[in-house]
């Protein structure tokens, strides 16, 4: 099994040794280029309430707080290890109060509804059991007019992406279309889809009403 395949298979659920080197891996600078594309596109308004679904190693929630100073970010992940490097990596904002780090799983949230005004899903809905029941979980959280904004490296486009998915096991990426069409069932609308043709990265957003 190559490098990437076993990379993608600890990122399903980092457990244990090679688990932690994962989400150390998620948090290093091999793994910036799509946070900072996203970031380029969203300008981010401070003192949002905001949502990082499998929030890994907690990287992409410490490039959160350094754009909104004055907001509040949420992580939640299914892993007790990503809660725990997560916790450690934001330990300053999560003593603060700032951040919150808790378990849980994207289909089954255990938070409240209305209460965030953008929610981020990195590098995660591949592993979700269905993106139906996280996409309506996260309209569920979202408040009225709120974002959720949606960020791969893989745009299932690829030819390779499925010999990728199947090798790694239980793993689905999904296509652009295949992601707007679930996110209308779940009720959002103003749903934009972007891509970087040459790196295969997507970058989606949608409103929920």
């Amino acid at each position: 099994m190559g490098k990437i395949h076993r990379f993608y298979r600890r990122g399903r659920h980092p457990r244990g040794f090679w688990g932690r080197r994962a989400l150390i891996a998620m948090n290093g600078k091999k793994h910036e280029a799509l946070p900072e594309w996203v970031f380029g596109q969203l300008p981010l308004e401070d003192g949002l309430r905001i949502l990082d679904i499998g929030c890994g190693g907690g990287g992409n929630i410490r490039r959160l707080l350094e754009r909104c100073p004055k907001g509040h970010v949420t992580g939640l992940d299914i892993s007790k290890l990503a809660v725990e490097m997560t916790t450690d990596e934001n330990y300053p904002a999560v003593k603060d109060g700032l951040c919150l780090v808790v378990g849980g799983n994207a289909v089954q949230m255990p938070l409240a509804k209305d209460i965030f005004d953008i929610a981020f899903a990195f590098e995660t809905i591949y592993y979700w059991s269905t993106i139906d029941g996280g996409f309506a979980e996260a309209y569920r959280v979202l408040k009225p007019g709120g974002t959720l904004v949606i960020a791969n490296e893989l745009d299932g486009l690829c030819p390779d992406d499925e010999i990728l998915a199947r090798r790694v096991g239980a793993m689905r990426i999904y296509t652009p279309d295949e992601i707007e069409m679930s996110l209308r069932e779940a009720g959002f609308t103003d749903i934009t889809i972007d891509r970087d043709e040459k790196r295969h990265f997507l970058y989606a957003t949608a409103k929920k009403s």
